[in-house]
């Protein structure tokens, strides 16, 4: 394994020659540019004195594409004389900064400034050009070319999400801020960060990726945040079909499937658009299938100094798929690495598995979002930027517990509901000194979360599922009960704060100092079930308490003030240097068996260089460390009860670098043909540097890979075909805070994760003279068995996944 470290370093220097997802000034492979799109005035126009520009006149100055159809003319909705200089992008309809150093102050328009060769920090973004190109089965795979990012699949379309962010463990997103339309979709951010859902990657406009300095977010502010950008209501009139079907190796389905519409049109003032995706796919184990069927609409209003946009999510999902996975027999003498091998896919029936009725086991979610966005351009300086949002969470996952005949099942049944408002100002072009000027941020917010956890359980024989969830005061011995229910509710109200300023003390030279404040406390009640009392953290169940009573109520506050600076030099043609130091916060899960609870504090730093100087080469460098206090970790097992076993560390360091980088022929060459190659990497050294438990110390953070990279070659005729071909490496992991050796395990099949290449590729072709693009991919095409994780055992990647389908707009 160190020898396959060795290889990927040298491999990924050698291409680094490789567009940075639409990072910088160069536009994305087969993207329609300015020359592409004539320019319009979306809302505000220049005073009457500035004339018009016509659009074929400008269209002239551009060097032409080559595309098959142009696209359609984006959103013109009526303008009125002497209103404000506009904000907005022609493009896309979206909101822009005044500011082009800081973030929008619209979260919902994106979290990232158009031109990111003038951002202060590390950051990506991956287009919605990038996408069509690179054809990814799912979200996964978007994020694996994105510099900094880590992930995991253990599922076949990227569900149950994994995603690690500069040493952030990847296991199900817990410390990495993931927004949809700037809205956080994290279980709940403050009470228990786990994902498990993400958009649909049909739906998807853009990704948008920023590591390191981030004063106008919280929580979950150590490593890094992902923004899902879906179809805006503004963009160009549209109507686009897709579809797919494909097949998993090692699996009982026999065809997967995906299926997408969407359509965007616009009367007067006003745009809309409605998205319905949809899929069927196998996974990892034999009998595993991921199923869900999702709908997104939005609603947008533009005036003269204004907009309005309304949008709202409903997301049903309904998996068979659990996290019962190969964990060894002492008893038998037989370790986990033998059941596994031995065993390969095969789960359906397996005794070894919950007594062979994983069949029964599913995982079962209904999400619901809304989201209202109001924009107003008080004058071409001045941006005042408010969302109400909130959202509805239920999942439930059900599994066998005993042995057949007689089997029960229990429920991990949990309910997540979400309020909150956010505003923000901007102010653009303040006066600093003499002829300096500075950009100034504020902000404001509030979020109230609720979270209901409850452990329910059914009779003897009977099958729970979504539409029989289980009781969650069930006493053992009791009506036929064989197991003790319980059930937990938290509440926090969070408020927070911001305020920056962007001062530009020369024209390539500019400081950005900024802080957050932070205020929340997290309410604990447990609830009663069963005659046995437990413990809720260290504080019993009286004797005398009666199912359903509240009792055991705990309480833990917090107050942060979080700075951070941030510096950015643009004084080489297209290159930007940047360094930032921010203190972030990481709130601690909830659902764990102590309080009161503590919370992860971290000083975090970087520096970095992005460039495209050179001609047909983008190129993205950053080294980061961080030091974070309180450093919680999850166990690769769960408790006799079935929770999940949450501890923390004093102290975890975690140093790295990462590298992004492409290269394209045809600025070179010319010609037709376009070659690329694109390069990204990342290293981790994630280390326990402080702990009461002297084993742990100097050892690995669990779940977190020291090395990822994806390494991509390919040709292209762009806007017509292409075909490419990528390597991505996992590197190997462990899953316990003591490092158990591969082969060692003595606790849950905990350990090692052993390294592993996969090998993955695509191609496009749009039918001349149509808007009809036919597509085939790829997934794990050497069908590659390994482990991906050892999470409550172990459990296998995905196998050799192909796809082929059809995207027809009109």
């Amino acid at each position: 394994m160190k020898n396959s470290n060795v290889g990927i370093i040298g491999l990924s220097l050698v291409l680094m020659s490789t567009p940075a997802l639409a990072q910088q000034g160069e536009p994305a492979a087969g993207a329609p540019t300015a020359a592409d799109i004539p320019p319009v005035d979306v809302i505000q126009v220049q005073p009457k004195a500035a004339p018009k520009a016509q659009p074929k006149a400008a269209a002239k100055k551009q060097a032409p594409q080559q595309i098959v159809s142009p696209e359609p003319v984006p959103y013109q909705p009526e303008v009125v004389d002497d209103a404000p200089v506009g904000h907005i992008d022609p493009a896309t309809g979206r909101q822009i900064s005044n500011a082009p150093t800081l973030n929008p102050i619209d979260p919902a328009s994106g979290i990232l400034p158009a031109d990111l060769l003038d951002y202060i920090g590390a950051a990506s973004r991956v287009t919605s050009a990038q996408i069509d190109e690179q054809r990814p089965k799912d979200n996964h795979e978007i994020l694996a070319r994105v510099p900094g990012v880590m992930v995991v699949n253990d599922d076949g379309m990227s569900r149950h999400s994994n995603i690690g962010v500069r040493g952030s463990p990847v296991r199900r997103s817990r410390k990495v801020l993931i927004l949809e339309d700037g809205q956080s979709i994290n279980f709940s951010s403050y009470l228990d960060p786990s994902t498990h859902y993400t958009p649909p990657t049909d739906r998807i406009e853009a990704v948008e990726v920023v590591r390191g300095y981030n004063i106008p977010f919280a929580p979950l502010t150590n490593h890094g945040i992902i923004n899902f950008q879906n179809l805006s209501p503004f963009g160009p009139e549209e109507t686009v079909i897709s579809a797919s079907i494909g097949t998993t190796d090692g699996v009982k389905r026999d065809w997967n499937n995906t299926r997408h519409v969407h359509t965007r049109q616009h009367a007067g003032n006003v745009g809309a658009v409605f998205s319905y995706s949809g899929s069927e796919a196998g996974g990892a184990w034999d009998n595993e299938v991921l199923r869900y069927n999702d709908f997104y609409g939005a609603l947008g209003w533009k005036g003269i100094n204004q907009d309005l946009t309304v949008s709202g999510v409903y997301f049903r999902q309904r998996d068979n798929y659990d996290e019962d996975n190969f964990e060894g027999d002492d008893s038998l003498g037989i370790s986990a690495e033998q059941q596994f091998f031995n065993n390969g896919r095969w789960k359906s029936g397996n005794p070894l598995i919950a007594d062979g009725l994983t069949d029964l086991n599913t995982y079962n979610a209904d999400y619901f979002r809304l989201q209202v966005a109001h924009n107003w351009y008080v004058d071409s300086n001045t941006t005042v930027s408010t969302r109400i949002y909130g959202s509805d969470h239920e999942r439930n996952r059900f599994s066998v517990r005993d042995p057949a005949p007689n089997f029960h099942m229990r429920g991990r049944n949990r309910k997540y509901t979400i309020y909150g408002a956010d505003s923000r100002v901007e102010f653009a072009n303040l006066p600093l000194f003499g002829d300096r000027t500075q950009d100034v941020q504020a902000g404001i917010s509030y979020e109230h979360h609720s979270f209901r956890n409850c452990t329910s359980f059914g009779k003897l024989n009977e099958v729970l599922d979504s539409g029989n969830t289980g009781n969650c005061f069930a006493e053992d011995g009791v009506n036929g009960y064989v197991d003790d229910g319980a059930l937990e509710k938290f509440e926090t109200g969070a408020f927070t704060a911001f305020l920056q300023s962007s001062m530009h003390l020369t024209k390539t030279f500019s400081v950005t100092p900024g802080v957050r404040f932070v205020s929340y406390d997290v309410k604990r009640n447990g609830v009663y079930a069963g005659p046995n009392p437990i413990h809720v953290g260290d504080v019993p169940y009286p004797a005398d308490t009666e199912a359903g009573e509240l009792v055991g109520k705990e309480e833990s506050s917090f107050n942060h003030v979080l700075p951070g600076v941030a510096l950015s030099w643009r004084g080489i043609y297209n290159t930007n240097v940047y360094g930032s130091y921010h203190r972030g916060f990481t709130p601690s899960v909830a659902r764990g068996e102590f309080f009161p609870l503590p919370e992860e504090v971290g000083d975090n730093f970087q520096v970095g260089v992005r460039t495209t100087a050179f001609k047909g080469l983008t190129l993205d460098l950053a080294y980061f460390f961080s030091r974070i206090d309180d450093y919680q970790i999850k166990e690769a097992f769960t408790a006799p009860s079935g929770a999940n076993i949450f501890g923390t560390v004093d102290q975890a360091e975690i140093n790295g670098f990462e590298i992004y980088s492409r290269l394209d022929s045809q600025p070179y060459i010319g010609g037709r043909l376009n070659f690329f190659g694109e390069a990204t990497y990342t290293f981790a050294d994630s280390v326990i540097t402080e702990s009461n438990v002297p084993a742990e110390v100097g050892k690995y953070l669990p779940e977190v890979p020291r090395h990822f990279a994806n390494l991509t070659l390919g040709v292209e005729q762009r806007g017509l075909w292409d075909a490419s071909v990528s390597w991505t490496y996992r590197g190997d992991f462990y899953t316990d805070t003591i490092n158990t050796p591969y082969g060692g395990d003595d606790e849950g099949g905990q350990g090692l994760v052993p390294d592993v290449w996969l090998l993955s590729a695509r191609a496009n072709y749009t039918v001349p003279g149509t808007n009809t693009t036919l597509f085939v991919s790829g997934q794990n095409l050497t069908n590659e068995f390994y482990i991906a994780d050892r999470a409550d055992g172990m459990k296998p990647g995905i196998g050799r996944t192909l796809w082929a389908g059809f995207k027809q707009k009109f």
